[in-house]
């Protein structure tokens, strides 16, 4: 239907005459107007979502696993079936490299992993930035001075498999334990949920 109209205020005609302006009200004569119209409207639509672009950021990104973690030094300790199994330490004493098998889905960008000792101190760190990588996996190693003193966080590219104990430690002197937690970040920032590792590891005097 299509309607016109014009204003309703009173018009005076040149012979001096008012006379009301009139609305007037007419059908269309068959479907073809209004398919001209649905379909100006459908080129309207696609139009304007051509000049809306959108950015893919990737999804969220969540830490999924600790999958496993090495160090340079281990001990033997049962394995509950009568045998020995290695239980791998930080020697407070010597530097110390820690090797973290770590899954997650998403664009990860930075690794940051909480270090939380039995008497309550934390040492944080974090990896260099780099570019967002979706691969799922992969090892990150974390060095420690003597002292438990903190060096680098660093993204190994190497496999959890090839990462080999430097020497087994036969009378190590129990000193407590590290529990690590562990969460990343996106390109943008966006931090990711934080995993706390299953199982802390242990601190030792190597001797």
């Amino acid at each position: 239907m299509r309607i016109t109209h014009t204003n309703p205020q009173m018009r005076r005609e040149s012979q001096g005459t008012l006379r009301p302006h009139h609305v007037h009200i007419s059908f269309m004569r068959d479907s073809r107007d209004m398919k001209k119209l649905l379909l100006g409207l459908v080129g309207l639509s696609a139009a304007l979502a051509s000049c809306g672009g959108s950015v893919d950021i990737g999804g969220p990104l969540t830490i999924t696993a600790l999958n496993s973690y090495t160090t340079d030094w281990y001990r033997n300790v049962p394995d509950g079936n009568g045998g020995l199994k290695p239980e791998y330490v930080i020697c407070n004493d010597r530097a110390t490299t820690v090797y973290m098998d770590v899954s997650w889905n998403g664009p990860l960008s930075q690794l940051a992993v909480q270090f939380q000792g039995s008497n309550n101190t934390t040492v944080e760190k974090r990896t260099s930035v780099f570019s967002p990588d979706y691969s799922g996996r992969d090892v990150f190693n974390y060095v420690f001075q003597p002292g438990m003193a903190p060096l680098s966080l660093t993204k190994s590219g190497v496999s959890a498999q090839s990462v080999k104990p430097q020497a087994i430690i036969v009378n190590p002197v129990n000193q407590g334990t590290t529990f690590v937690n562990i969460y990343g970040f996106d390109a943008y920032g966006i931090q990711s949920n934080t995993l706390v590792g299953p199982q802390g590891i242990p601190v030792v005097i190597c001797g």
